[in-house]
């Protein structure tokens, strides 16, 4: 019996030994599978193509040396769906960890408009936010707390194709008879002066906050404050109503590319690359785009010059975007050592190399004289840019409404705002 039990002892040992790995495994693997999950970080921005991609791939060189146990998902929309399916996400409770947002009032995802809904997290305690000037968080402050910083400052431009111009002798506007006149010669020469995508009617905005700026800012710099005491309104003669006025005298006058409705703003680019156009209203964030292209020798820009015979021109220059973080966020203290990552000073070399670009000079030399103003939605309550674009896109497309009705739509806009 006692050499049994020894048997006994020793197979269960033995077993014991055996089995003792593979239960370890056994028991490990949950655990191990655990800590070598991924979690998904989700951002949302607007864009078309590729631009998920590239976004991603710029998160990604950005964060995960640092976040190695990230991953990384990108969701991209054009403009005004992206407007839309992210404020339905929102209300759902379904948004993505971060997403862009807009200063001041500025679209239906600024960050006076999100706030109130607490769609927003407060970011106030991160030592980027509090190592930043007021400048940088004013307009992403909404009663009191911040929920995002600028990315770099927006500029709104009117690209032109240098071979074209040089081709016809052509100089630089320097008001708005010499822009028309400028277009006048192009379509004379068989060239179509302008290519407009304003089937992402975002995209009128770029001329029309640019006349805006000669024809209503340089005026009254006052002018959307004194929206908000009622001292003024967009019904005021002499002023939206002018803006209008110069915009459609564009297309009375056959100097845009025809179809500008049915076009969006990535057909409209790539027709100005094409060569199809020799000018294209945009904003700065396009440049890249451009250069790959057409080359950085082939593209030029300058200020629309809306302004009349005399008078000084004035350019558009905006504190834009922002990256904001969902108050329903699975992981917000992670996002919140995300964001701190994001927006923190580029090293000197970065800084040094993109100021090696010259094309924004005339934009920064007017900026610093004082002859600029921000995009002029980020004043104005209510949907105002989208009454205005709508009108717009009727006035266009052939409906018998006036210059008039729009204003008035636009001002009945902003007080129902």
């Amino acid at each position: 019996m006692k050499k049994l039990s020894v048997l006994f002892q020793t197979a269960a040992i033995t077993a014991s030994l055996l089995l003792s790995p593979l239960s370890s495994v056994l028991a490990a693997t949950p655990a191990d599978t655990v800590s070598q999950e991924k979690t998904e970080i989700t951002f949302m921005v607007s864009g078309t193509g590729d631009y998920a991609q590239r976004y991603k791939e710029s998160l990604e060189e950005k964060l995960l040396d640092d976040f190695p146990d990230i991953e990384i998902t990108v969701e991209a929309y054009p403009d005004e769906q992206y407007y839309s399916t992210l404020n339905t996400k929102l209300s759902m409770g379904d948004g993505p960890d971060f997403f862009r947002i807009q200063s001041y009032w500025a679209g239906p995802n600024a960050v006076q408009k999100l706030a109130p809904a607490d769609y927003l997290v407060p970011l106030d305690d991160l030592p980027v936010i509090q190592s930043t000037d007021k400048n940088n968080t004013d307009p992403f402050t909404y009663n009191g707390h911040i929920y995002s910083l600028d990315d770099g400052s927006m500029i709104l431009c009117t690209y032109y194709n240098k071979s074209v111009f040089q081709k016809l002798g052509l100089s630089i506007p320097q008001n708005w008879q010499e822009f028309l006149d400028v277009c006048e010669t192009l379509k004379q020469n068989g060239i179509t002066p302008i290519v407009a995508g304003n089937k992402d009617s975002y995209t009128m905005q770029f001329c029309l906050y640019q006349i805006a700026a000669s024809q209503v800012y340089a005026e009254n710099p006052d002018f959307n404050a004194q929206l908000a005491d009622g001292t003024t309104h967009f019904t005021d003669p002499g002023t939206w109503d002018k803006v209008l006025d110069q915009y459609l005298l564009l297309f009375k006058n056959n100097y845009v590319l025809e179809h500008s409705l049915t076009m969006g703003n990535s057909e409209a680019i790539e027709r100005f690359t094409n060569g199809e156009a020799a000018m294209l209203f945009n904003a700065n964030f396009t440049y890249p785009s451009l250069t790959t292209a057409m080359g950085e020798d082939e593209v030029g820009a300058f200020p629309l010059p809306a302004n009349d015979v005399g008078q000084p021109v004035y350019t558009v220059i905006s504190k834009g975007n922002g990256t904001a973080v969902y108050s329903r966020s699975k992981h917000i203290e992670l996002c919140k050592q995300i964001f701190n990552k994001l927006y923190a000073p580029a090293d000197a070399s970065a800084t040094e190399e993109s100021s090696a670009d010259n094309i924004w000079q005339i934009f920064l030399n007017l900026q610093e004289k004082g002859q600029y103003t921000n995009n002029c939605n980020q004043g104005w309550k209510g949907d105002v840019e989208w009454t205005l674009e709508d009108g717009l896109s009727q006035k266009i497309a052939g409906a018998s409404i006036s210059v008039n009705y729009i204003t008035a739509q636009m001002q009945k806009a902003y007080e129902n705002g």
